[in-house]
């Protein structure tokens, strides 16, 4: 009985062994493919060949030489970038004066009789001591914010008053008897 079932498993093992040697032949596929990633030179030599005519087709078959007005035109967009750059640093610097000036709080200043303090955008000043006059922008005047007015060009300052300058148009005071000042924001004194 022995010799019967070994007639019998021998050739279905001989038949299963063969069904899977096909299945793993073809699992493995084409040599060089995504199943099969071992190449062989062949392979690799014919994948070369293939991107270099992509590469020469690209380049409307030309040797590897650059189009002249495409290197103009990138030397155009470099010089562009570089000046944006340059105009957005300036820029950024300038906006980091302001702040700081701003952070720094109010600075106490001493002024003359006749001279004239010119405010910057957004700019705050409270007379102290001594007297001036307000001094309006091209497109508008000071707001005295302690009593909520616009104070008019030639009206005298009050001192101890909040006055701000809404836009840096040329408002600001001027001094008709020495003062103290305290100033918060960006000014130019003449």
């Amino acid at each position: 009985m022995n010799g019967e079932k070994r007639r019998i498993a021998y050739p279905l093992f001989v038949v299963l062994f063969i069904l899977v040697a096909i299945v793993v032949a073809q699992a493995a596929g084409e040599a060089g493919s995504s199943t099969n990633p071992l190449a062989t030179k062949d392979y690799v030599d014919r994948e070369i060949a293939k991107l270099a005519a992509q590469i020469n087709s690209s380049t409307g078959g030309s040797s590897g030489t650059v189009n002249s007005a495409e290197i103009e035109q990138l030397k155009t967009d470099v010089g562009d970038l570089t000046k944006f750059i340059i105009d957005a640093l300036t820029r950024l610097n300038d906006l980091d004066k302001r702040v700081t000036t701003v952070e720094n709080g109010f600075v106490v200043i001493s002024m003359k009789k006749g001279q004239t303090l010119e405010l910057g955008g957004g700019s705050e000043v409270i007379l102290r001591s001594g007297s001036a006059t307000a001094i309006s922008g091209e497109s508008g005047t000071l707001v005295d914010v302690s009593v909520g007015k616009d104070l008019n060009q030639g009206v005298a300052v009050p001192v101890q008053h909040l006055v701000i300058a809404p836009k840096g148009d040329g408002r600001g005071l001027k001094i008709t008897a020495d003062a103290w000042l305290i100033v918060r924001g960006g000014y130019t004194i003449k």
